[in-house]
């Protein structure tokens, strides 16, 4: 289960918002389903998270993703091209903090060990209106340990981009609002499609690190999570 949650916990960890288009700022809803769930993962199916909420405003972003054993926000900030994640698991709080060197870093050293794939993107002509939004499709087929994978998403122009993935960050050079898009690791399917977008004032609290998180490294985190423990709250 402790590889899965670590899925949840990383899957926005590098989630940057981009240049802003029409509507500047708001809050989108989205529902992530499980079409290919193994055995095991059944069984705990009522632990997994099943909604995701995304704030935006100009330059800053903010997801929520609850789940059964605590919440996970992702905060974003494009003009110091920085990320944080905030942990709630359990009673336990921690922050994850990365800046734009951290994760060119950490891909160059990857890339090192040819654990990094090339992501090779696709844009089909297909399109489809997700809450109320016409969305244009993009295709990303990579290779990762000899095994040939391929991810689809639909984005929108009409929303500022502010989604990416540090653990999968094929769709980071998708220049749109990911509105469907789906993500896989250990067997498991996740997507996550948008079901509503309203244009709203949102406040500027939502974008500010709490004082009672503990800040870490993410590998300190994982070993956290690894060994069942958490920061002091």
């Amino acid at each position: 289960m402790k590889k899965y949650i670590q899925l949840f916990a990383f899957v926005f960890i590098a989630t940057i918002v981009s240049a802003q288009t029409k509507l500047t700022q708001g809050v989108a809803h989205f529902d992530i389903t499980y079409p290919t769930l193994t055995k095991e993962m059944k069984q705990m199916e009522s632990m997994l998270p099943k909604t995701l909420t995304a704030y935006f405003k100009k330059e800053h972003s903010r997801l929520e993703m609850p789940m059964a054993m605590g919440t996970t926000v992702t905060i974003g900030d494009n003009t110091k091209k920085e990320v944080t994640v905030l942990m709630d698991m359990m009673g336990s709080k921690f922050a994850i903090h990365q800046t734009a060197d951290d994760i060119k870093k950490k891909e160059e050293e990857l890339r090192r060990k040819d654990m990094f794939p090339q992501f090779n993107i696709t844009y089909s002509k297909e399109t489809k209106v997700i809450a109320g939004y016409k969305c244009k499709k993009a295709i990303v087929d990579y290779t990762m340990g000899g095994k040939s994978e391929r991810l689809e998403c639909y984005y929108t122009e009409d929303l500022p981009k502010i989604l990416g993935s540090n653990d999968n960050p094929a769709f980071k050079d998708i220049d749109g609002f990911l509105m469907e898009y789906n993500i896989s690791q250990s067997g498991m399917k996740m997507v996550i499609k948008a079901k509503s977008v309203e244009s709203k004032n949102v406040d500027d609290v939502l974008f500010i690190i709490p004082s009672d998180y503990p800040v870490m490294s993410q590998e300190e985190a994982t070993e956290l999570m690894m060994n069942g423990k958490g920061g002091d709250k």
